[in-house]
């Protein structure tokens, strides 16, 4: 269907085959769209190839494109940019297209947050294991968080997953498993993303390698069907794939507005990323619960807290539904989990936070009660110390 007659169209062209976050950056265009009053076009990547992309601008005739890419992009053979401005939606490993604004993943803030997480449990080692295929953003998670390793003076292993042109399915499992088997005890695993997650803890059943016990693991991306699915469940990064396409529309808005197109399109040096955004927080389940497997007390204590923790729940009350010494529990808990009660606490009532700030409209002042919080200067602490801004600030930028 073709747009109104009053209305301004916006084409979504994704160049990356079979991308499963495509639609998440969509719904952030659209959900900019809705109050731009914008039309939004999205084309697959069978259709943004070769001639078809002339015949769908004479369509058209948008006033701005947001091209979703994987690796660097030069300008391709009819492509009939003109004064259309371009907004390119890549991974932040990629090198920039040299020409259009850039949103991308923080992939360094990635790695960040993916350290913090597994260095809480105080393992004695730690491994990546990168995309089956070498995407720059696999690789440049694992560059920054074997960084962050080194410095910290800590071994790092590395399993280079994308597999040989001639490795049978069978054949890759089996070097899975060796690598897996090889690595020391009290080991936490980086995997770049939940497919790598998820591999890791086949391997890891295979091998005997029992998780958590043995190996942590900690995947990226927060695909439910994946984590949720996976025995033990696999903890995993929330990335923030909405607001990068919330951003990407946004930017183009600007350059629209402006009216100097030119000027903005080659604005930015080759190599230079416009926007970086990084990951909400981890969503912690089994896979990082440290030793929790043989302290079934534990495992019941965390799941209380994810569903109490909103109601008020203090330490003082969860260690109070578990016979003997309260020190000796939170001692127990700790040393399980990787971190104290409180934190899980704390961890819990931001990820409420985070969503109703994002996905609501519930008034700043009220967040704090739905979040378990009598004082509502301890949540807006809590949360200026994680994202150096006020909650009103954070809303306004990730909503129009």
């Amino acid at each position: 269907m073709c747009p109104s007659a009053t209305s301004e169209t916006i084409l979504c062209l994704n160049m990356i085959p079979g991308d499963r976050v495509h639609e998440m950056m969509v719904a952030g265009v659209r959900r900019y769209a809705r109050a731009r009053g914008w039309e939004v076009e999205v084309v697959g990547e069978a259709a943004s190839r070769g001639t078809r992309i002339t015949a769908l601008f004479a369509k058209w005739h948008p006033v701005g494109c947001i091209l979703q890419c994987e690796r660097q992009i030069h300008s391709p053979p009819q492509w009939p940019l003109g004064d259309v401005p371009v907004v390119f939606l890549g991974p932040g490993g990629a090198s920039r297209p040299n020409y259009g604004g850039y949103v991308a993943v923080d992939e360094e803030a990635v790695a960040r947050a993916a350290f913090r997480e597994l260095s809480a449990g105080k393992p004695e080692a730690y491994a990546t294991v990168i995309f089956r295929r070498s995407n720059p953003w696999s690789l440049a998670r694992e560059s920054a968080f074997h960084t962050l390793v080194a410095a910290a003076g800590h071994p790092c292993f590395s399993f280079r997953g994308h597999w040989p042109k001639k490795e049978c399915v069978s054949a890759r499992a089996r070097r899975f498993a060796e690598w897996l088997a090889s690595l020391p005890r009290r080991c936490a695993v980086f995997a770049v993303n939940d497919d790598s997650a998820m591999e890791v803890a086949a391997a890891a059943h295979a091998t005997g390698r029992a998780i958590p016990r043995d190996i942590t693991l900690l995947g990226a991306d927060n695909d439910t069907s994946i984590c949720e699915a996976s025995r033990p469940t696999i903890s995993s990064l929330q990335m923030d794939f909405e607001n990068v396409g919330f951003h990407a529309a946004k930017m183009l808005d600007q350059i629209i507005s402006r009216g100097d197109t030119e000027a903005a399109l080659s604005r930015a040096p080759c190599g230079e990323v416009d926007i970086r955004i990084g990951p909400l927080l981890a969503v912690r389940r089994e896979s990082t619960h440290g030793r929790g497997r043989r302290a079934p007390r534990i495992q019941e204590a965390v799941e209380i807290i994810r569903r109490k923790a909103c109601d008020g729940l203090t330490p003082r009350e969860l260690v109070g539904m578990f016979p003997g010494s309260r020190r000796l529990f939170e001692l127990r808990f700790r040393e399980a989990v990787g971190h104290s009660i409180l934190d899980e606490i704390r961890h819990v009532r931001l990820q409420k936070a985070y969503v109703l700030l994002a996905e609501t409209d519930t008034p700043i002042g009220a967040i704090p009660d739905f979040c378990g919080y009598n004082c509502a200067s301890t949540l807006d602490k809590l949360f200026r110390s994680r994202e150096n801004m006020s909650m009103q600030e954070w809303r306004r930028r990730h909503r129009f």
